[in-house]
């Protein structure tokens, strides 16, 4: 709900909550925000729906 009032970006509260801190590291939490790691596969989704080589 902070992010919805503009009160900070999502990652930064992250970050900052001491409940969230309790169970992942800063790294832990930038791990999760790497968009590399979630589109490493978007070439072959592609290949696979559009079946475009």
């Amino acid at each position: 709900m902070p992010v919805w009032r503009g009160e900070g970006d999502f990652k930064t509260l992250l970050k900052k909550d001491a409940e969230v801190k309790k169970y992942l590291s800063a790294a832990e939490i930038e791990e999760q925000f790497d968009l590399g790691y979630h589109l490493k596969h978007i070439d072959t989704i592609f290949k696979r729906v559009f079946g475009k080589t």
